[in-house]
């Protein structure tokens, strides 16, 4: 997991603070920095957007809202387009340490993405790296009425016709072919 200094908070003051206390940052992280969080997707555009901070009786939650854009492949006609990504994150970040005694409290939460360090350090970089990851479709599509590509020449049936005939249909799914004849 990679740490983005630019998604680093200290929450000291947050945390010695009265309960209910809230700060809001701007977010700006340069796609430079955001190729560092995943080899998954391909970071087009800076990631903009505002971080809230509230301070309950335990936690502190981290409400987020921003955008990006990422480099996809169609996965019907294989050419490449730009996917606009929002992200909306609410989640809670826990204490690992007292803030009035200085001793470490025991945490039963077993995902190190959600606890705020000894030196008082919330990471907003795996959580955000998730989101964006939740955000992209499983089947990405360049436009919905993509036509794909001719599975007999490879043709990409969006910029050409091709003159392929079709081969014989496997008997197994001839009971099938009334369906594309609607």
């Amino acid at each position: 997991m990679n740490h983005l200094d630019s998604l680093q908070y200290n929450v000291a003051g947050l945390l010695t603070g009265p309960r209910g206390g809230t700060r809001t940052h701007q977010l700006y992280v340069p796609v430079s920095e955001l190729d560092q969080l995943d080899e998954d997707f391909d970071v087009v555009e800076p990631f903009q957007g505002t971080a809230r901070f509230l301070w309950t009786n335990e936690h502190i939650l981290v409400l987020v809202e921003g955008d990006t854009a990422v480099s996809m492949r169609c996965a019907r006609c294989l050419e490449p387009f730009i996917r606009p990504v929002h992200v909306s994150i609410e989640e809670a970040f826990i204490p690992t340490v007292d803030m009035a005694t200085g001793l470490p409290i025991h945490q039963d939460e077993s995902d190190t993405a959600v606890l705020i360090d000894e030196h008082h350090i919330l990471d907003l970089s795996e959580i955000l790296r998730q989101a964006i990851l939740l955000a992209l479709p499983l089947t990405p599509l360049c436009r919905p009425d993509c036509k794909g590509l001719c599975p007999i020449c490879g043709a990409n049936l969006n910029h050409e016709t091709c003159t392929c005939t079709t081969e014989e249909i496997d008997p197994r799914w001839a009971k099938l072919q009334f369906l594309l004849e609607k």
